[in-house]
């Protein structure tokens, strides 16, 4: 059985390559952890939803700039969605 978190170190290295495979595989993977996290903030499932693609979409762009010695790339994500969250719910309405 392969280690999840070199498993998503190499996905988050592919996606640094420009590896559209390597970024939907890592999306299926944590889409619905990352979305119980940001509707966790949010509460309000298409707000939780818009924040999730967001995510993605950060980390696809921010692939390159990932330290693996600044911790696993699911506390990444992790980080990513919730502060994203955090700033939609301090946008105003």
């Amino acid at each position: 059985m392969k280690d999840p978190i070199s498993s998503d170190g190499r996905l988050v290295e592919r996606m640094a390559q420009g590896d559209r495979v390597a970024h939907r595989e890592l999306a299926d993977r944590h889409r619905l952890s990352v979305y119980a996290q940001v509707y966790a903030v949010l509460i309000d499932p298409d707000a939780a939803e818009q924040v999730v693609v967001q995510t993605f979409d950060h980390v696809w762009r921010a692939a390159k700039e990932f330290n693996p010695r600044a911790g696993s790339p699911l506390a990444w994500l992790a980080e990513i969605a919730r502060e994203l969250a955090r700033r939609r719910k301090r946008a105003p309405t």
